[in-house]
């Protein structure tokens, strides 16, 4: 029965991701917000040149930051023929589902692709995935802006385990809005400190914000700020911010959530000019540089002191990253609620 049910909900899911996609993808992207106008104009030029080399290319660009999804059901698909060619996406979202993964990762249907020169940041903090499957052309590094002012004379957090010193308590703004949380930040903690670790952070939390309304009101009198806003890099370097605050990049790295792709490996030479994008020209974006592009051929645009944490594809093998993140941001979501 388990098996019948199982091959209803599969066959149900493929008719419900064939409604939201044309009968055949080139690509499926998601870009995050900052630069997602950006990405969409570059992929669209390339679309262009296609076409006018009698190469058409149906590639679907999601827009809305928070907005329902209309291809949710494409991680259920069973039948790899109706699977885009190539889907790229951020954080640890459906595309790391487990079940997901075996369908037409660990079968080898889909494959990694590196530049020649892989930026040092990813060499050493092991975002290169080691059995090929999942290319990781950039991530979202989370840091923290600190309000010197505020702190007085604490001192300003050097390190993700000082967030977990009770002089903190109350201090801290998490990055989070709607049903979205800075999941490598909740991955991490988890992983480095266990449950009571996150737990921690969670009761030291003031709240909840969004990233671009942080940089509004980090080191105003808004009764909504705090003195340690753990905040992706993007919002904190790319404004100028008053004198008493400062952006701290952790000692042990910026906790890092994945840009990425897959892409099947039967389709990868047609599609290189989008291959070449994400490999190689997204690190030539002005804008991109807050992400810690993959292309270590272009100089990197971060603080000279700037590292990156990854949870480790050995955390990812041994859990369902993807569930495991919607419990953690559940339960930290929860337990800062509950302070309020």
């Amino acid at each position: 029965m388990k098996r019948l049910d199982e091959l209803i909900f599969s066959l149900s899911a493929d008719q419900e991701a064939s409604k939201a996609l044309p009968e055949h993808t080139d690509l499926l992207l998601y870009a995050p917000c900052p630069v997602k106008l950006l990405v969409k104009e570059r992929i669209e030029d390339i679309q262009r040149q296609e076409s006018l080399a009698g190469r058409d290319l149906t590639i679907q660009i999601p827009m809305g930051c928070t907005s329902v999804d209309p291809y949710d059901p494409v991680c259920r698909m069973t039948d790899a023929d109706k699977l885009p060619d190539i889907i790229a996406s951020i954080g640890f979202g459906d595309f790391w589902k487990r079940d997901f993964a075996a369908r037409f990762l660990d079968k080898g249907i889909m494959g990694a692709v590196l530049p020649e020169k892989i930026s040092p940041l990813y060499s050493e903090a092991g975002l290169i995935d080691p059995k090929g499957r999942y290319t990781v052309y950039g991530s979202t590094p989370y840091i923290f802006l600190v309000d010197e002012r505020r702190l007085g004379k604490r001192p300003a957090p050097r390190v993700w385990a000082d967030l977990l010193d009770p002089m903190y308590a109350g201090e801290i703004i998490m990055c989070g809005d709607g049903d979205d949380m800075a999941d490598a930040v909740v991955l991490n903690m988890y992983k480095d400190f266990g449950m009571e670790g996150l737990k921690s952070l969670a009761g030291a939390a003031k709240g909840l914000m969004h990233s671009s309304t942080m940089v509004t009101v980090a080191g105003t009198g808004d009764k909504r700020a705090g003195a340690v806003f753990i905040i992706p890099c993007f919002f904190a370097l790319s404004v100028k911010l008053p004198s008493h605050l400062r952006v701290v990049w952790p000692e042990d790295g910026a906790s890092a959530s994945p840009l990425y792709f897959i892409a099947k490996k039967s389709e990868q030479e047609r599609l290189r000019p989008l291959i070449d994008f994400f490999v190689h020209d997204f690190s030539r974006l002005g804008s991109s540089s807050w992400f810690a592009p993959l292309d270590g051929s272009v100089p990197s645009a971060l603080p000279k002191e700037a590292r990156l944490k990854w949870v480790g594809w050995d955390f990812i093998e041994q859990h369902d990253v993807n569930t495991l993140r919607d419990q953690l941001n559940a339960t930290f979501r929860l337990l800062v609620q509950e302070r309020r």
